[in-house]
């Protein structure tokens, strides 16, 4: 006999497994007497509804994090002289990539030097109109002039200044400098290669220190998910999971899918989540809904490996009651349908009337 029960618990936990289950077949109404004394033994358990949150498990993919990815464009038009940094490279902002020889260096080079010029040129006119109208040589007019002067120079200089360090141009080559401190995930350049200004992508860089998790939903579990719920990254690559929040659902379907995307940013420590990894995401939804629930350890399966519980019909009396399960939630399952409130199901004890019942049978 004890074989035997061991034999009907291995069944029941592989059956579990079942996720899918098929429609509840129609209910026999053969009942099942239980002696006075074995009766006893039984505990029942009263079918009620409770608010449940249903967690989402589903596959996910590991994405660059857009907000902390980006192209680097060179500014001027040239020839790549050399290159000063690779793939999977670290690069801090301001970091040299590459040098480019390039007309527009030696331009901004030659602007900047005669601005400089100017600038000095104006300042000694103004020192100089100043003594004179201090010394009433000079009207008010004229000096004001001079220092209208001074500040056009000033404001040339800056500009100058300014498009040599946005475009790494001045003395010798232009230099293509990192925006963003992060690694080179791509380079799309190399030595002699022409770059247009504003067109040429040469690098992609991404701070791999944060990365999106990105999901597909189905519609019917749209309403299940919000922006802030909490989520678990899981993965083998990973010494345990990452914890996150849901940060983006689409707002429109892949026609070709039926499914909506969302997206979950998440520290990756170390760098071990890459890009293009698959991973398990298991999303635990804050929206709750009423739910009829059954414990686990009262769900049985018969010889077609269809669920069903032990329903008691009169004293000591139970009846097989077919039911349709939804997901486990913790240690009890969702009842689709076969059961009512109120009904009362036998719970410890349940796979012993099982075996009892099935040697009637």
């Amino acid at each position: 006999m004890r074989q035997l029960v061991l034999t009907a618990a291995a069944a029941l936990a592989l059956a579990c497994n079942h996720s899918e289950p098929p429609p509840v077949p129609s209910q026999p109404a053969t009942l099942f007497r239980v002696p006075p004394e074995q009766n006893a033994q039984l505990k029942l358990t009263t079918v009620a509804q409770s608010q449940v949150a249903q967690p989402l498990f589903l596959p996910a993919q590991v994405a660059f994090n857009e907000l902390r990815t980006t192209d680097v464009v060179s500014l001027v038009d040239g020839k790549v002289v050399k290159l000063l940094a690779r793939e999977g490279d670290f690069v801090k902002v301001g970091q040299p990539l590459m040098a480019i020889a390039s007309p527009s260096s030696a331009d901004a080079q030659a602007n900047l030097v005669r601005d400089r010029a100017a600038l000095a040129n104006t300042l000694l006119v103004q020192a100089r109109d100043r003594d004179l109208y201090q010394h009433k040589a000079i009207s008010l007019e004229e000096l004001q002039t001079a220092e209208l002067a001074v500040a056009s120079a000033k404001a040339s200089v800056a500009t100058d200044l300014t498009r040599v360090r946005v475009t790494g141009t001045g003395a010798g080559d232009a230099v293509l400098r990192s925006p963003i401190s992060g690694v080179i995930v791509a380079r799309r350049i190399s030595v002699g290669g022409s770059v247009q200004a504003g067109s040429t992508s040469a690098f992609t860089i991404s701070d791999p220190s944060q990365v999106w998790v990105v999901g597909q939903l189905y519609q019917d579990d749209l309403r299940r998910v919000a922006v802030g719920d909490p989520a678990e990254i899981r993965s083998s690559v990973l010494d345990a999971p990452i914890a996150a929040r849901v940060s983006y659902v689409g707002a429109s379907l892949d026609p070709d899918s039926l499914t909506i995307p969302v997206r979950i940013a998440a520290s990756n420590p170390g760098g071990v989540l890459k890009s293009g990894m698959y991973v398990d995401l298991a999303i635990s939804p804050v929206h709750t809904e009423r739910e009829m629930l059954v414990p686990a350890f009262s769900v049985l399966r018969d010889s077609d490996n269809l669920p069903f519980v032990y329903l008691q019909a009169k004293p000591a009396e139970y009846a097989r009651r077919h039911i349709e399960l939804g997901n486990q939630v913790g240690n009890s399952f969702i009842v689709r349908s076969g059961l009512a409130e109120g009904d009362k199901v036998v719970g410890d004890g349940a796979l012993f009337v099982q075996f009892a019942d099935g040697l009637e049978r």
